[in-house]
């Protein structure tokens, strides 16, 4: 592994686990947040319950009430309302009033008196007193923090009992159990977690198919700039072997006193001169192979268009190539310029080439085919290499590592004698099928 792209890798790692590491710290921050949120949400809830339940009072009977009257209309009204209230909120453990008796806190009427075995009596003092109760007896309140007591253990509201001259004469109380408290943190903590999680999936999955995907564009630069190099090194040789033989002609050329003589050497030499100019052509042509992305594109656009650009009138070509897309290096262009430019130049008498494709399973299969000469069996495979029957070969022996930069090859398997006939195939998710702007 190249070390830049090991440095690069690291560099994800790294950012995946910073992205872990601030996510849990989110986490535990917007926990804790929530945490009192829900824990002022169910103290705002006990508040304005109990307020609502004291309104409903009638504070001159309340007052009336002693120990012994558990059986008397009064005691039985108010509390049968306040069990009734409880059974029709689930999340309520007791609702219950109490009164003040001189220093101590005492219990007037439980809304499970009669109906639990536990409920408190007329009268029973109340043994831990805490700041939020005693200011119900004023104003509605709240415990900050979970009473235990031998009822369980709860978040109390308060809320105080008014008589008919407006003088507060006990307060009503409603308790949620901790475990009901506890339960809903534990749902948001849940969801929370579970948002955490699929955010670091999320990121995490980003940053692979990220690394994949410059990953992919390394190797593929890697390969142009290998195939570039290699090209390079072809054309210098090719070029300081034309240049040798140029200037070998123009020697004697200059050399010679025979004017036919002179005159059929600088025609010569003139040709390897245009050999030189043209192998310098070709060399700006692929000057950008592998350094720009592939992309999507349409076959059929591409190959009228070098069509066109061929301007041949004694050819016919045929193209069925319709809704056909390829993802390619943006130089496939070039690659069918070659493939029809041989069947043109080298084809033997070519009047008609067709270009189609089929789809199977593994992809799509792009056919070129001429009714020249065709390829020998044993020149099939030479014609994609450097030193190719009848030419330098440059031409096919670069379409061939264009189509390669992403996936796609290139084979001749026409019958010799009967034509040409170049197959590329395309692989599945390299190719797609559009409709035809006339279907849609």
């Amino acid at each position: 592994m190249r070390r830049e792209t090991r440095n690069a890798r690291l560099l994800t790692i790294l950012f995946i686990l910073m992205m872990v590491v601030i996510m849990v710290g989110s986490f535990v921050y917007i926990y804790t947040l929530e945490r009192n949120a829900v824990e002022e949400s169910v103290r705002e809830n006990l508040r304005s319950s109990a307020t609502i339940i004291a309104s409903q009072v009638d504070g001159d009977a309340f007052a009336s009430i002693r120990p012994g009257d558990e059986n008397t209309p009064v005691f039985t009204g108010l509390r049968d309302s306040l069990h009734r209230i409880k059974v029709a909120d689930p999340t309520f453990r007791y609702i219950y009033t109490m009164r003040r008796n001189g220093s101590s806190v005492e219990f007037v009427v439980d809304g499970d008196y009669g109906i639990a075995a536990d409920a408190a009596s007329i009268g029973e003092q109340y043994p831990n007193v805490t700041p939020g109760m005693l200011q119900g007896f004023s104003t509605p309140s709240a415990d900050l923090q979970f009473t235990t007591d031998q009822w369980g253990t709860v978040l109390s509201g308060y809320a105080p009992i008014r008589d008919s001259g407006g003088r507060f004469v006990g307060l009503v109380g409603v308790d949620e159990d901790r475990q009901t408290v506890l339960e809903e943190m534990e749902r948001m903590k849940t969801a929370n977690f579970a948002l955490i999680i699929i955010t670091v999936m999320l990121f995490a999955i980003g940053a692979i198919i990220f690394d994949v995907r410059r990953t992919r564009v390394e190797a593929m630069t890697e390969l142009a700039n290998a195939k570039l190099n290699q090209l390079n090194s072809i054309i210098r040789h090719d070029i300081f072997n034309t240049l040798t033989g140029l200037i070998g002609f123009l020697e004697m050329a200059q050399a010679s006193t025979n004017p036919e003589e002179k005159a059929e050497m600088l025609k010569t030499a003139a040709g390897l001169a245009g050999r030189i100019q043209q192998q310098v052509a070709f060399t700006r042509d692929y000057q950008d192979l592998g350094l720009i992305m592939p992309r999507w594109q349409n076959v059929q656009e591409i190959v009228s268009k070098v069509v066109s650009q061929m301007g041949i009138s004694s050819v016919t070509f045929d193209l069925d190539l319709p809704g056909l897309e390829v993802y390619a290096d943006p130089l496939l262009d070039r690659v069918f310029f070659h493939l029809l430019d041989n069947s043109v130049t080298h084809g033997g008498g070519v009047t008609r080439v067709h270009g189609y494709y089929q789809q199977s399973g593994p992809g799509v299969t792009i056919f070129i085919e001429d009714n020249g000469t065709g390829i020998p069996k044993d020149q099939k495979d030479a014609i994609f290499n450097r030193k190719a029957y009848r030419d330098t070969g440059l031409g096919l022996f670069l379409s061939r590592d264009i189509l390669a930069l992403t996936g796609i090859t290139i084979s001749e398997t026409g019958n010799f004698g009967k034509g040409a006939r170049f197959e590329i195939h395309v692989p599945k998710r390299m190719a797609r099928v559009t409709p035809p702007q006339d279907m849609v």
